[in-house]
């Protein structure tokens, strides 16, 4: 089944990140004239590990946004589809006129992004194949100086094939973990008031293995659970 993101973030999702968001967010400011143009950042970790979220984070940043010319995001997923994602680029970036040809559409959007300093997400890339992606780069290669691809993938070898320095994101800390739980199921409640959720919190919170992910969908699923039966927490 094909998954599906948009460029929206949750504030309360930018959680235990911090470093990787600075971390990426000057990458993307970054003009090294000696960079090759476009510059891939590819982002790898296990799935839930907050790839995606970090890619939002970093898109939505008021300086990243008002740095670059044209902005685009796009969800890759499976199965990989050359024609879906140059369509889906052009209309990001405002063509309102799209046509059914491949080529048409790739040299319209090489266009599009001649010269324009871009940013462009695509976000969880599986495919391997790198003659495909070398299809793909061809069309942004016209780009300004200091035109950025983010890049987030769960397979070490997509990023491999992009030759270039990746961020590797790892499972949060048990302790980032908590906090992350706390956040979505305590609210504005004082844990150390409720022993016995605490408890049933750390159960869980162990269970997840530091996926921010997991938790906030298990946490989302307690609570839908609680409200049923009039509960105030889980």
């Amino acid at each position: 089944t094909r998954r599906h993101s948009t460029s929206l973030v949750d504030e309360s999702d930018v959680f235990g990140r911090q470093n990787e968001i600075e971390e990426l967010i000057d990458h993307l400011l970054s003009k090294d004239a000696s960079e090759k143009s476009p510059a891939v950042v590819p982002i790898v970790g296990m799935g839930g590990v907050g790839k995606t979220t970090l890619g939002k984070a970093a898109y939505n940043d008021e300086k990243v946004q008002s740095h670059f010319n044209l902005t685009a995001w796009f969800c890759v997923s499976e199965p990989y589809d050359a024609f879906r994602i140059t369509k889906g680029l052009l209309q990001q970036i405002g063509s309102l006129q799209v046509d059914d040809n491949l080529n048409q559409l790739q040299v319209k959007l090489k266009e599009s992004l001649k010269g324009k300093r871009f940013l462009i997400v695509l976000d969880d890339m599986w495919n391997e194949n790198y003659n495909e992606w070398d299809d793909l780069w061809n069309v942004f290669v016209q780009g300004g100086i200091g035109s950025k691809i983010i890049v987030t993938t769960r397979k070490e070898s997509v990023a491999l094939m992009m030759q270039t320095e990746q961020i590797s994101m790892d499972t949060f800390s048990i302790d980032d973990s908590w906090s992350l739980f706390k956040r979505h199921a305590f609210e504005n409640m004082d844990p150390m008031e409720h022993p016995e959720l605490e408890e049933v919190g750390k159960q869980i919170v162990a269970k997840c293995k530091g996926l921010p992910l997991a938790l906030k969908t298990l946490t989302g699923m307690l609570r839908s659970k609680s409200e049923l039966k009039g509960g105030d927490v889980f």
